[in-house]
């Protein structure tokens, strides 16, 4: 066995026959072309792994990576559970995708201190959502769910 190489890595082993070709099959065939295979081992340099600039890390390095992994971790959890579940399940249509659709293209740029002339057209949103076969009743609660403010 070549050094560096597990038994499974090498030649031989079953899942090379996957594709089609043993050693013997390959040396024939170069034989066929006229292909000479054998390299002499005074021509076969060593490959030199290039030097990397990353030094080893240090017991507390490795102890604030781990910790900043599991805050990670539980920022995922956290963001995971507010995550809202079945989201386009079982209509292409979900009513709630489409309030987060609308609140994140239409209220991206509302200003609270520049409130009309910044905030979303409720008519517009109304119509749009009608246009796609939603009831008036059905458009108004989309639209409703849909606006971050309170309306007076």
């Amino acid at each position: 066995m070549m050094a560096g190489w597990r038994n499974y890595d090498h030649w031989s082993a079953p899942h090379f026959d996957v594709y089609g070709f043993r050693r013997s099959d390959l040396k024939t065939l170069a034989e066929k072309l006229g292909m000479d295979l054998s390299i002499p081992l005074d021509e076969i340099t060593p490959g030199v792994p290039e030097p990397t600039d990353s030094k080893l890390l240090s017991g507390a390095d490795v102890e604030m990576l781990r910790m900043e992994i599991d805050m990670l971790k539980r920022q995922v959890r956290k963001l995971e559970s507010e995550r809202p579940i079945l989201i386009k399940k079982y209509r292409e249509d979900d009513p709630l995708f489409l309030a987060i659709q609308i609140r994140n293209k239409e209220w991206s740029r509302y200003d609270h201190d520049n409130d009309r002339a910044t905030r979303a057209n409720q008519a517009s949103i109304k119509q749009e959502l009608e246009n796609m076969g939603f009831t008036s009743r059905q458009a108004e609660s989309i639209e409703l769910v849909a606006c971050p403010i309170k309306r007076g």
